[in-house]
């Protein structure tokens, strides 16, 4: 019995390709059911929040893979697109370590989700350096 493939993740030669680890557009497969996931932070299930920029985006991305995992799916079937916001450009280098890290657990093929990546003002707390808000695929 084949595996229902709940995103397929796309990128297309008609515009230039992904700058990072990202695919241009994800698609949901009919059946599976969407799931809007709200920003995940660095703070691990103890409250305690990650000292630097690389710390916590692997703990949001953790984050991110339980709420998907409780709703019955992985990342790595279901995840389609990703939003992250980073409080300053001097972080990116640690918030791409992190992604790239994360990412070769999840989807060591490469198939990527769809990424917008942005360097805000500041989050919610002052020690917060990155959040990340996913929509993700689960069985339907």
């Amino acid at each position: 019995m084949r595996k229902q493939v709940l995103v397929e993740r796309r990128s297309t030669d008609r515009i230039a390709p992904p700058l990072g680890m990202y695919s241009h557009a994800a698609r949901v497969s009919p059946g599976g059911a969407v799931l809007h996931i709200a920003g995940q932070v660095g703070n691990a299930p103890d409250g305690m929040i990650a000292p630097d920029a690389y710390g916590q985006t692997v703990q949001a991305l953790r984050n991110i893979a339980a709420v998907i995992e409780d709703a019955g799916g992985t990342p790595a079937e279901g995840l389609a697109s990703l939003f992250t916001m980073v409080t300053s450009r001097e972080a990116l280098p640690e918030v791409r370590r992190g992604i790239g890290e994360v990412f070769a657990e999840w989807f060591p093929e490469g198939d990527h989700p769809a990424n917008s990546l942005c360097v805000v003002a500041g989050l919610a707390r002052e020690d917060l350096l990155v959040e990340i808000a996913s929509v993700a695929v689960v069985p339907g």
